[in-house]
């Protein structure tokens, strides 16, 4: 079975398509991240999980709950709620942030490290990143103790991993072989 994000991914480059050929990336974003917590609602979820509810009705069950739907933002809670696709709504919420930040030349970087970074360092590698990407760079960071030092930092499909353990995983392995 394809993975979720894997299953959102076209979904979210139409929508994309559809937003920068009218640009409507905030509604688009606002109407996604809606959706995306109306279908993890557990009265929702319970609702269109029950037998015999038609896609139809889905659809109308989601457009219900959304203010001004027009026939674009209609038609799409159609196609989703026919192939049983509105459990993705988060996900191509995700996938559309991505495109769109991808677009307008923003990359989200996430580095985690052993102890907590101070914003001078953030900044410090936030400059770094951007210089060697040619991008705005986002971080988010997160503390994981088990690196003994240092830091693994991932943005986009670069993983630079600058981390103790790794180091110590990376000799363990050059003694094994």
């Amino acid at each position: 079975m394809a993975s979720e994000s894997t299953t959102a991914r076209p979904y979210a480059r139409a929508i994309f398509e559809l937003a920068s050929e009218r640009g409507g990336y905030d509604m688009w974003e606002n109407r996604l991240a809606y959706w995306g917590s109306v279908v993890q609602d557990d009265v929702i979820r319970t609702r269109l999980g029950e037998p015999g509810v038609t896609a139809q009705a889905k659809a109308d069950l989601i457009a219900s709950v959304s203010d001004g739907l027009d026939e674009d933002s209609k038609g799409l809670l159609g196609l989703l709620a026919e192939n049983d696709r509105l459990s993705a709504l988060p996900n191509i919420h995700q996938q559309f942030g991505l495109l769109r930040r991808e677009a307008e030349g923003e990359l989200d970087a996430h580095i985690i490290s052993a102890y907590e970074l101070t914003s001078d360092q953030e900044a410090s590698i936030e400059e770094a990143l951007g210089k060697r990407l040619s991008r705005k760079i986002r971080i988010t960071s997160e503390v994981d103790p088990e690196l003994i030092g240092g830091a693994i930092i991932r943005a986009g499909d670069l993983v630079i991993d600058g981390s103790l353990r790794g180091r110590l995983s990376g000799l363990e392995q050059s003694v094994a072989s």
